[in-house]
């Protein structure tokens, strides 16, 4: 079981498709928010290729950023730019730890604000244990 950050909140890895400070900008929008942040990274890649990569690019990626922070309880993937989901979801049952994705987390989202608890089996973690 992986312990909660100090707040209560969740720690927690975030990956994007960018580069540079920027992501220390994120880090700090999550921080400041409350969130305990292990690493804001960026994947090594040509940003123009964010939309190209491989299943297996995508775990790598994935795998390599977990690697690095292996007591996180989470993986937060900012950006839409190149994550599928059922690339992620794969990532997700070999790593044993939850990988949020934008596009699932805005389908959490409305299905919640909505009060449709309807729980979406091979859809990840999020969308398979809807509260």
């Amino acid at each position: 079981m992986r312990s909660a950050a100090r707040d209560g909140h969740s720690a927690f890895s975030g990956l994007t498709p960018y580069q540079g400070a920027i992501n220390d900008k994120f880090a700090d929008y999550f921080k400041a928010a409350g969130f305990d942040v292990a690493a804001m990274l960026g994947i090594p890649i040509d940003f123009k290729r964010r939309y190209d990569l491989s299943r297996e690019e995508i775990c790598s990626h994935i795998k390599n950023a977990f690697q690095s922070h292996r007591n996180v309880d989470g993986i937060y993937l900012l950006s839409p730019g190149g994550w599928r989901i059922v690339d992620v979801i794969e990532a997700e049952h070999d790593l044993d730890v939850p990988i949020i994705h934008p596009v699932a987390a805005g389908i959490w989202s409305v299905l919640k604000h909505l009060g449709v608890p309807h729980p979406i089996k091979g859809s990840g973690r999020l969308l398979e244990q809807f509260p």
